[in-house]
């Protein structure tokens, strides 16, 4: 190709991008909600197939903002935010009254990208479906992940997550509770205290640097990977899957094992693993 043509080829690339960039954004509108935290102990945040960011701070009164986005301007006022008390629980809904909110199918779309600011020691709860969260600085933290992703970060206390093909990121953490992992993936770094994680599937866990003792129930086909673990490792079974386990401050304790694999190096403890089936 020549200079020329390789050179208009590229501002007719650069002259498109921004319209293709407006293509998921065509229409919008601000969307806003000050939220009603007398007497909460928690936000419950329902994202569904929305983008949603929390930072909690100390200073923070109790909002959210954004805007809704959608391919036809019609599908905007189908895209609201809610606020429903349930003791001293408050529910935050983003919701949408159509079967394709949040997707994009074909050149149909709508889907609201938004942040919210809440208190520093209110326990913030995701329910994530296809969509995208983000926490920041809160005390406790609980996620349920679908199909789509979720980082928390800087959290004083537990994080409670239970992920299904999505992938959840934890960073800076005390306590960790994975109830259970599908064939998504948990990565998990800088934690404080234990580790307690209950069956992994096809999916994959990965732990770096915890100071408590870390337990897993069961893997199936999925894969463990464990680094600078500070107490002591114990798995109940392991399928096909394999567990790699690499600096352990106290034992290692394997149940049972069928085709998978077990490695571990630098244990300081005592390893105790079974025969394969």
């Amino acid at each position: 190709m020549t200079r020329p043509a390789t050179l208009a080829l590229l501002l007719l690339a650069a002259a498109s991008a921004p319209v293709l960039a407006d293509d998921k954004c065509r229409h919008s509108a601000p969307r806003s909600l000050d939220l009603d935290l007398e007497g909460v102990t928690a936000v419950m945040f329902h994202v569904g197939p929305h983008n949603l960011r929390v930072d909690a701070s100390a200073s923070a009164t109790g909002a959210v903002r954004g805007r809704a986005c959608a391919s036809d301007a019609d599908r905007l006022d189908a895209l609201t935010l809610t606020q429903e008390r349930s003791g001293g629980k408050l529910i935050v809904r983003l919701e949408h009254d159509n079967d394709w909110s949040g997707l994009t199918l074909g050149n149909r779309y709508a889907y609201m990208t938004l942040e919210a600011s809440v208190p520093a020691e209110l326990m913030v709860q995701l329910d994530v479906g296809s969509g995208d969260g983000r926490v920041d600085g809160a005390s406790a933290v609980s996620a349920d992940v679908g199909s789509g992703d979720v980082e928390v970060f800087r959290t004083r206390g537990r994080v409670t997550a239970q992920v299904g093909s999505g992938d959840i990121l934890v960073d800076d953490a005390g306590e960790l509770r994975v109830l259970s992992i599908g064939s998504g993936d948990v990565e998990a770094e800088d934690l404080r205290g234990d580790v307690e994680v209950g069956s992994i599937g096809s999916g994959d866990f990965s732990l770096a640097r915890a100071t408590g003792n870390v337990t897993i129930r069961s893997i199936g086909s999925g894969d463990a990977e464990l680094t600078d673990v500070g107490g002591s490792v114990s798995l109940g079974s392991i399928g096909s899957g394999d567990l790699d386990v690499t600096g352990v401050g106290g034992d290692l304790t394997v149940s049972s094992v069928g085709s998978g694999d077990v490695d571990h190096s630098g244990v300081t403890g005592t390893v105790s693993l079974p025969r394969k089936r």
